[in-house]
């Protein structure tokens, strides 16, 4: 086992620098899967409101009490300077003015001018303030107009207006046994997967391959069916290593043991696995150089994420992208992956069809491997010079 114990002695010397991925990609995916795991629902938040009633009418300080109902009231002298010096150190997000006339216009027909609004900036909470507004003064219009007198207009539009609607997001069936957490963890295995597996084997299988290491090799009693061999168990080792410590993560990400239609993410995961070692021994057949196979890890595992929907989406992408997208192995692995996360519907037949367009994928990729390598030997002996035996001078 000289070879294996060779390959993880020249394996330990650069797994420092790709285990600095592995950190790197858990202490970051860690919270961005929790946060994509949160509640989606949009939660109004209360701010801070100053209101100035100029009507000092019934209905104005019903509209004032409403307001407090929703957000923070805070008082506030009416001076200019200090209104502008209180919204700049933000103490008031927002400044309502219930102009005088108010109570008049609201039971007339001309409802233009009831307010007057001051803020810095326009952001959702100012909008959100301007609709509730809004709504209130629509809907007390619209219980006056079915005969309610102004004091229940006025309760009825506050409690129709505030009134919270129960909403549940539904998942497709299918998609339900994986978390949001292990769903956004296991999307993004696609960058880590070919940035770890490029950076830590190419190195050691380039220099395994080195002409002076093959040559004494060659020369030795070593059978080349055992060198290969240990190689193979070298480069196993280090892949399926890598993947369960991906694996265990991800369990802790799901928040316990995998079930049902989980267990089709875990070997998604496998098989993109296997295509990373496929495009690594490709990589190595050219014998790139150090630097070049650090840039090779870089346009790879970036360029496969941003054009195949691991960092965007696939719905936001062009036609034209998603179309060139498909030569890649990593679409067809973010495919299955919105199927199993439910944004897209799951369907059996469509997602054993895109696994084996990745296994595809896998095999004719260390087919070309084997291809390269098989022309770079027989023209390594072709260019071999002959041998030939030379007359001795008496």
């Amino acid at each position: 086992m000289q070879v294996f114990k060779l390959f993880m002695k020249v394996l330990k010397k650069n797994l420092f620098t790709s285990m600095i991925y592995v950190i790197v990609f858990v202490a970051i995916s860690i919270p961005m899967a929790r946060s994509a795991a949160a509640d989606k629902a949009f939660k109004d938040t209360p701010i801070k409101i100053a209101v100035f009633d100029e009507d000092d009418t019934p209905e104005s300080r019903a509209l004032t009490e409403f307001i407090g109902r929703k957000h923070k009231l805070v008082e506030l002298e009416n001076d200019k300077d200090k209104i502008m010096q209180a919204l700049y150190f933000e103490t008031v997000n927002y400044v309502l003015i219930i102009n005088d006339g108010y109570a008049e216009r609201l039971v007339g027909s001309d409802t233009d001018g009831l307010f007057s609004t001051q803020h810095i900036h326009e952001s959702y909470a100012t909008i959100m303030v301007s609709q509730l507004l809004d709504s209130y003064v629509g809907s007390v219009r619209a219980y006056l107009a079915s005969g309610a007198d102004m004091s229940e207009a006025q309760q009825s539009a506050a409690d129709a207006v505030l009134s919270q609607a129960e909403v549940t997001i539904a998942r497709s069936k299918g998609s339900e046994d994986l978390s949001e957490a292990s769903s956004t963890h296991f999307r993004y295995l696609t960058y880590i997967l070919i940035s770890v597996i490029i950076n830590a084997l190419c190195p050691v299988l380039l220099k395994l391959g080195k002409k002076e290491f093959r040559f004494r090799t060659n020369c030795s009693c070593m059978k080349s069916a055992s060198y290969s061999i240990q190689v193979f168990a070298g480069s196993a080792v280090f892949i399926a290593g890598l993947w369960l410590l991906l694996m265990v993560v991800s369990v802790v990400q799901n928040g316990g043991m995998f079930t049902g239609t989980a267990w089709y993410a875990v070997l998604n995961s496998l098989i993109y696995t296997l295509i990373c070692a496929a495009i690594a021994l490709l990589i190595c057949s050219f014998e790139p150089s150090d630097t070049v196979v650090n840039l090779l890890t870089q346009i790879i595992g970036l360029g496969s994420s941003f054009l195949c929907g691991v960092f965007i989406p696939q719905s936001m992408l062009g036609e034209g992208v998603l179309a060139a997208s498909k030569f890649l192995p990593a679409y067809w692995y973010v495919k299955v992956m919105e199927m199993l996360s439910g944004s897209e519907a799951f369907n059996g037949s469509r997602l054993a069809m895109y696994m084996l367009i990745e296994l595809g994928f896998a095999v004719a990729l260390l087919l070309i491997a084997l291809v390269v390598n098989r022309v770079k030997y027989s023209s390594a002996a072709i260019k071999l010079p002959k041998l030939t035996a030379q007359p001795q001078k008496q």
